[in-house]
């Protein structure tokens, strides 16, 4: 897997985000609906991160999208989320310090508008909590950034004396995992920090397992941090999944794995938990799911990583469809796979290079 990158900010991966025209245009029509769009990280600093998109019901792809509909504009280095907010889409483009602000329907930046926003160090999420306020996550910055996705400022920060990474919303508050330590030297990568979002304070910290990753809220609203452990590490632990009650804000370590475990994903009923398991720098293990009453038991549902490299795991919200991404040797384009919610293979996708986050849209 992907671990931690020297991110290395310089000006060429300013010039390469820009939505400005690079290349000729290519012609073909895209057109947007129901389905999942995937960013593809690219290599690292070599600016080839891209655009995906899927539609299932047609079993159609559509790929290089950013620089399709931006006469031929590339989006930089290191592609890393995507959110959707009032039918726009918003592309966090990692090690360029960028995030993109693009019409959901037509990947089309808005050049009369702000269409993109800077001045984080390292930004890795976004989260909107209302039409005009969304949470930026930052790699490299001890604070969290509190953005106005309308006209794509900057609006305020909140001290959270680490660096910060996935987020989940339950109810008026926010959790926040802090994943790495890499920039923050003596720092401990073992908690999930809670934010009053009404008033933009950090409230809590809780204590979980070495680099909390993965991170979904149930149907009960519990919080559930699946933890890496830092295996690569010098002083590495076992990974672990953990339970946060947001009533008391106690967190119960409810797995500790042998192996490696890594990625967490929900189904669309809140009930059961997917995640990776087994996996190394040759494969990315397999796709695992348990129960949320019973997480220590682990079902028939198995899906194979054997010959692959699973990279990101995401569910459709609305169908249940289990969408693994294979980044394969990291270097050529990847493949994405599509499986019912048995685990059945129903269709697969060539993406870029990569593939990561992936967005439903």
């Amino acid at each position: 897997m992907k671990k931690i990158h020297v991110l290395l900010l310089c000006l060429m991966a300013m010039l390469l985000a820009s939505c400005t025209p690079d290349e000729p245009n290519d012609p073909e029509t895209v057109t947007i609906g129901k389905g999942v769009f995937v960013i593809n990280e690219g290599s690292f600093t070599n600016g080839g991160s891209t655009l995906t998109f899927y539609d299932p019901e047609m079993d159609t792809v559509a790929n290089r999208l950013f620089y399709r509909a931006n006469d031929g504009a590339v989006l930089g280095d290191t592609g890393q989320s995507l959110a959707l907010i009032d039918g726009m889409l918003y592309i966090v483009v990692n090690n360029s310090n960028i995030i993109y602000k693009v019409d959901a329907n037509t990947i089309k930046c808005d050049l009369t508008k702000p269409y993109m926003i800077t001045d984080f160090d390292s930004p890795r999420y976004m989260l909107a909590v209302a039409p005009n306020k969304a949470y930026v996550s930052d790699l490299m910055s001890t604070v969290l950034w509190i953005v106005n996705p309308q006209d794509m400022t900057h609006t305020g920060s909140i001290d959270m004396g680490k660096s910060t990474e996935t987020m989940v919303q339950v109810g008026r508050e926010l959790y926040v995992t802090n994943w790495s330590s890499y920039y923050v030297p003596g720092m401990e990568n073992n908690t999930v920090q809670v934010v009053d979002i009404e008033n933009d304070v950090k409230v809590a910290e809780i204590t979980v397992g070495k680099e909390p990753n993965g991170m979904v809220a149930d149907k009960n609203g519990k919080v559930w941090v699946l933890c890496e452990g830092a295996v690569w590490d010098a002083n590495p632990e076992s990974p672990s999944l953990w339970m946060i009650d947001p009533a008391t804000k106690n967190a119960s370590r409810m797995v500790e794995f042998e192996e490696t475990a890594m990625n967490l994903a929900v189904d669309p009923s809140g009930s059961y938990l997917y995640y990776f398991r087994g996996g190394d720098y040759v494969n990315g293990g397999d796709v695992h799911r348990v129960s949320i009453n019973n997480p220590t038991v682990e079902d028939a549902f198995v899906i194979s990583g054997e010959g692959k490299m699973f990279y990101k795991i995401a569910v459709d919200p609305n169908s249940g469809d289990v969408y693994v991404t294979d980044a394969k040797n990291y270097t050529v384009d990847g493949e994405v796979y599509r499986y019912s919610s048995d685990g059945v293979l129903l269709s697969s996708f060539t993406a870029g290079i990569c593939p990561g986050f992936m967005l439903f849209n």
